[in-house]
């Protein structure tokens, strides 16, 4: 394993106040305040039923990493939030050259940069690789590359948004088409927003492989052709997985204070930011003009949420198969440090890896392994975050 040095290339930084006219505040819960620790009682239907792994550290020296696409067994192309993108194999890091200029904003955290990563689903035979990030302009794009020698060739932005964005996660719904998200998240903001169809923000698109639009997209009201928009209402997406068995997409959604959300993404559907949440607003107000009854006729209600009890700030989403557990949707806890998984049958929430770090992205490997990616933490030092392989240790 050898460690990445940090580059850290010409990253332009700016204060999010003068961006989007409003200030992004995170949900800070102290160490003493999260469930399940220091006394702390774990609400009704949350579990606390740690796995016991192994783990070996496959490359560190991160500030933000984002997002993992696996080459192979042995081979990765992380995502560096702060404006990288690297290429790990057998343990060794490299920052690859030819990514344009990115942006970042910062209030108490930095948002922005690289985001989400993504092979193409025939990446063996066209080599693609799909990239979201906010360019100069402050807007979100997808572009493409070429990936061969190690080194990114015929870079091409295949997509402009006309927002920011916050969380950008990329799945492939088939050979020809893909959805990539765009979070808003902040106060509830002004329009345009995640309930106007003109604004990119607080979407989820859909696109063909080449960035334009299909046909079969949603044509909402006020225009006369299809956009790239195939979800709204949202406030900040950071986890997407279609299940190609039954054709359902789902997503995990950043709520306000509390309020994290499991969907179910349709098409052309309202999901209710800034409109409704069951989190609150970061001065304790109640988020939105309607009520839950009111929100249930005009919008789409998730499939679970956690409310202001269990905030988590869910980022990633991933659907593994563990002997001791079964097949159970699997993401990172931001804010608590956590690994988290959900039993859709059951409706259970159980905490499967504790005080590990701000998990970023996962990864289950063919053979079982799990991969996360970590940031880095305060009391480790500036790049100490890291990818990191999880091996189960079965009980005898």
């Amino acid at each position: 394993m050898m460690s990445l040095a940090s580059l850290r290339r010409g990253v332009l930084c700016l204060g999010l106040t003068v961006l989007v006219g409003t200030v992004l505040t995170s949900c800070r819960t102290t160490p003493e305040e999260i469930p399940g620790r220091e006394g702390v009682p774990l609400p009704e239907g949350v579990e606390m039923a740690t796995l016991d792994f192994s783990s070996e550290v496959i490359a560190e020296g991160f500030s933000i990493p984002w997002s993992i696409a696996v080459l192979a067994g042995d081979e990765y192309l992380v995502t560096e939030r702060m404006g990288e993108l690297v290429y790990i194999k057998d343990g060794h890091a490299i920052e690859l050259d030819g990514l344009p200029e990115t942006r970042t904003i910062k209030s108490d955290r930095h948002y922005g940069g690289v985001m989400g990563v993504s092979l193409h689903p025939l990446f063996r035979d066209n080599r693609l690789v799909y990239l979201a990030y906010v360019d100069h302009d402050l807007h979100m794009v997808v572009a493409r590359f070429t990936f061969i020698d190690q080194s990114i060739r015929e870079f091409e932005v295949i997509f402009e948004s006309n927002a920011f964005s916050l969380g950008s996660r990329i799945e492939w719904e088939d050979d020809s088409h893909f959805f990539v998200s765009q979070g808003a998240a902040g106060f509830p903001l002004p329009d345009p927003g995640p309930q106007d169809v003109m604004s990119d923000a607080g979407k989820v698109h859909r696109l063909m492989e080449d960035g334009s639009i299909p046909t079969d997209n949603p044509v909402f009201e006020g225009q006369s052709e299809p956009s790239s928009i195939w979800s709204y209402g949202h406030r900040d997406v950071q986890g997407l997985f279609l299940d190609r068995d039954n054709d359902v997409l789902y997503a995990t959604e950043h709520g306000p204070l509390g309020g994290d959300e499991l969907n179910v993404i349709k098409k052309s559907g309202n999901y209710g930011w800034p409109r409704f949440s069951h989190g609150l607003n970061y001065d304790g107000s109640i988020v939105g003009d309607l009520s839950e009854a009111e929100a249930d006729s005009l919008s789409i209600l998730p499939l679970k949420s956690w409310g202001t009890t269990f905030n988590i700030a869910p980022s990633s989403l991933e659907r593994v198969s563990i002997p001791s557990i079964g097949t159970r949707f699997v993401w990172g806890s931001l804010v608590q440090q956590r690994l988290i998984a959900y039993e859709l049958e059951t409706g259970m929430t159980t905490i499967i890896l504790d005080d590990v770090g701000r998990v970023r992205d996962t990864k289950q490997l063919p053979d079982g392994d799990l991969l996360i990616l970590v940031d880095a933490r305060e009391s480790d030092g500036p790049n100490s975050g890291r990818l990191v392989k999880l091996t189960l240790v079965e009980s005898q």
